[in-house]
């Protein structure tokens, strides 16, 4: 049996993100990921089972990436509404920095139906910092929500669907400059509205 090359599993990954921000997941097939790291289609295959498998690497290692910078970003601060103000602005932040990678995992991979419960639940790290934030919140008495897991979905698709409107030009075009002033006003629905 063959040995896996260590160094070889990250240019995979690395140069299937970059054919990810030039077309759709649906437009790559093995073939191209392995003509652009310069390897045979069979080789990715003793890393990934599918395109999808490591479609799914790739958002994980993103998501990882958005955490480290949520938390980071909260990291200082002690008041729980003024960290989960914060944490929005942070996600915002990240997404339009990182608009492609953003859509990717936001709607264009998708989670394997038949993965364990675990494995799900590793796609949904985002939303359970939000949710502990969320629970802060409401621990403080500084939120009037409740159901802190559905509340926290809605919140982070809410201000998705603003990023995503500036990101694919379906606002106004007044806004497709000012996506930072646009989704600021989201963040301040939710502060006023759901925070007190």
């Amino acid at each position: 049996m063959r040995t896996t090359n260590p160094k070889l599993q990250p240019m995979i990954l690395q140069k299937t993100l970059e054919l990810l921000q030039e077309k759709e997941p649906y437009e790559i097939g093995m073939r191209d990921i392995a003509e652009k790291c310069g390897v045979t289609a069979t080789t990715i295959y003793r890393y990934y089972k599918d395109k999808e498998d490591l479609f799914r690497k790739i958002s994980l290692d993103n998501l990882e990436r958005l955490n480290f910078f949520l938390e980071k970003r909260v990291s200082k601060i002690d008041n729980p509404k003024e960290k989960l103000i914060a944490a929005l602005k942070a996600f915002r932040d990240w997404c339009f920095e990182n608009p492609r990678t953003a859509q990717l995992f936001m709607g264009k991979i998708s989670v394997d139906d038949n993965a364990s419960e675990a494995e799900i639940e590793s796609f949904y790290t985002s939303q359970r910092f939000g949710q502990k934030l969320l629970e802060n919140c409401l621990k403080n008495n500084s939120v009037t929500l409740t159901d802190t897991k559905c509340h926290t979905d809605l919140i982070i698709f809410s201000l998705w669907g603003c990023i995503e409107s500036v990101l694919l030009k379906r606002s106004d075009p007044e806004y497709w400059s000012k996506g930072i002033e646009f989704t600021d006003q989201f963040i301040d629905v939710v502060s006023t509205r759901w925070l007190v």
